[in-house]
């Protein structure tokens, strides 16, 4: 099988990067293929394509022929699909852009507020019923499971941290301040309790953190005395 026009060649580039090119090309092989493709032994590429499978990369599937024994074709999955260049906040940016200037900037901050009262929506069977503690550490799993790489950690009495490790959309959010309003907004209603920013990545920071305030024990009523 030759190599398609504009492919590198293997030559200074990880043979594991040459091998999951060559299947995207390509579309699948067989290990003969891709053994010829690299310059290696089949066994060397059976080795990587092993490490492969066991990492959700490829999967394979049999494939029978006119004459001689059945081969095993082996191709990239969803997850292997995305090893290569993806350019969604850059998309993402630009139709922004476009809105604003189709409908003007209210029309963006339109569709950030109704992006999080989609997500409440999503999420907030998540936080019910439950203590502020528990809606804490539950928003840091629901922002983690969301991109955001979030710790929750107890503070002095009864307030709590919430640091952000990466940001999701970063790319998005220095194009439009808006997604960070919102994102502060969104947290405020899963915890259900005063949430301030305490550190901004778009600031300089290193991260995102927010201080979270538990909500002060309810006062008895007052006695009435005897008359």
């Amino acid at each position: 099988m030759g190599k398609p026009p504009g492919t590198a060649e293997p030559q200074g580039e990880s043979t594991r990067r040459a091998i999951l090119t060559f299947l995207k090309v390509h579309g699948g092989s067989e290990v003969k293929g891709i053994a010829e493709f690299c310059g290696l032994t089949a066994m060397a590429v059976r080795r990587h394509l092993l490490n492969f499978l066991a990492n959700g990369l490829l999967q394979t599937r049999t494939q029978r022929r006119p004459q001689g024994r059945p081969v095993k074709i082996y191709f990239l999955t969803e997850l292997g699909d995305a090893q290569f260049p993806r350019d969604y906040a850059g998309f993402a940016s630009d139709l922004l852009s476009t809105l604003v200037v189709l409908d003007g900037e209210a029309k963006v901050k339109k569709v950030f507020r109704r992006r999080r009262s989609s997500m409440m929506i999503r999420y907030k069977a998540r936080v019910k019923g439950k203590s502020v503690e528990e809606r804490v550490c539950e928003t840091a799993a629901i922002l983690t499971e969301c991109g955001y790489m979030a710790e929750a950690a107890p503070s002095e009495s009864r307030a709590f941290s919430l640091t952000e490790r990466n940001c999701a959309i970063r790319d998005i959010a220095k194009c439009f301040p808006v997604a960070c309003e919102e994102e502060l907004c969104f947290i405020r209603d899963l915890v259900g309790a005063k949430v301030t920013r305490v550190t901004h990545l778009l600031a300089g920071d290193r991260h995102c953190s927010y201080r979270i305030e538990g909500n002060k024990q309810p006062q008895s009523a007052p006695r009435r005395k005897k008359a």
